[in-house]
């Protein structure tokens, strides 16, 4: 992945990774049939575990160029894709 810093292009990648790439990382976990949407909740219904955060961490570090800091490895930033560009895509924004 390449370092993206605007926005909407952050959201759209996040949204291709939860839909796309993450659900080929884990052959144990039954897929959705409905998409996320960047207003999803991502710990309802079993979205997101916690490997899968894991994986989720990875792919915003890459797309940032910046690690997680380990205060924000909570729900309350991982909410929705939608709190993830807020808290992640602004914050690196001006680098």
């Amino acid at each position: 992945m390449s370092l993206i810093h605007d926005p909407d292009s952050f959201r759209a990648a996040m949204l291709h990774f939860v839909n796309e790439v993450l659900p080929t990382l884990d052959a144990n976990k039954p897929p959705h049939s409905d998409a996320v949407q960047a207003d999803t909740p991502l710990f309802e219904n079993n979205r997101l575990d916690s490997l899968s955060i894991l994986h989720l961490i990875a792919a915003i570090e890459d797309l940032t160029g910046e690690a997680v800091p380990d205060a924000k490895v909570t729900m309350k930033y991982f909410q929705n894709i939608e709190t993830i560009t807020a808290t992640f895509c602004h914050e690196h924004a001006a680098s």
